[in-house]
């Protein structure tokens, strides 16, 4: 769905905003659709890297604008944006370990890069959540919105960047991005590897088979 409709993007759009249908912006992998093979995963893990690295080296500014959940891979995603807008019950969530893997869609390299060193592995090694006021803290976001003012609050965002001078935009997120992101594809083809060993783990099939049981309570 997302790689259709960044295929659909007009080369003249300057800015694209990121949204959730629904009352989160993504809450994570469906684990009634897992594949079953380390290989196989490592395939699905290699095909969200290929999204997020797309954003991140697109020309156009895109703003990711997180309502309720962000987790595992909707966190990722949220990371690979250039600017990140949460409302402030917004809540961005790593619980890759107690899935018995490693993080994907790059969240280990952007976390480091964005927030620092010490906070990714606080927040990996321990599964955790962040929510909206700390992202705030951490300099992942400089934009809360109170309740009710994330969509309005992005869209006048988006406008005003659209106004601005395109060339100036995009030069700027190609001059900003040379800190980090000439090193992210490396770092994302040893995510892959490190997803595919990871589920071929013990602490995998139990940790896979414990978060079913629980699903399956609670529905």
């Amino acid at each position: 769905m997302l790689a259709r409709r960044l295929d659909e993007i007009d080369g003249h759009v300057r800015v694209i905003v990121l949204q959730g249908a629904g009352a989160a912006f993504c809450a994570g992998a469906d684990l009634g659709d897992v594949p079953d093979s380390p290989m196989a995963w490592r395939d699905r893990i290699v095909t969200a890297q290929t999204q997020h690295l797309r954003i991140i080296n697109m020309k156009q500014i895109v703003i990711a604008s997180v309502q309720g959940a962000a987790f595992g891979g909707g966190a990722s995603l949220a990371l690979a944006a250039d600017i990140l807008v949460l409302d402030e019950k917004a809540t961005l969530g790593f619980p890759f370990v107690k899935l018995g893997v490693v993080p994907d869609g790059g969240a280990s390299f952007l976390l480091q890069a964005k927030a620092s060193p010490a906070v990714a592995l606080d927040v990996l090694l321990t599964g955790g959540v962040i929510q909206a006021d700390e992202a705030r803290a951490l300099g992942l976001t400089r934009r809360v919105a109170p309740a009710g003012e994330l969509e309005a609050r992005t869209m006048k965002l988006a406008e005003e960047l659209a106004s601005l001078p395109a060339e100036a935009l995009q030069l700027t997120k190609s001059l900003c991005a040379q800190a980090w992101a000439n090193h992210l594809p490396g770092a994302l083809r040893h995510e892959a590897d490190a997803f595919g060993l990871a589920t071929a783990s013990e602490g995998h099939r139990v940790a896979m088979e414990a978060a079913k049981m629980k699903l399956k309570k609670a529905n």
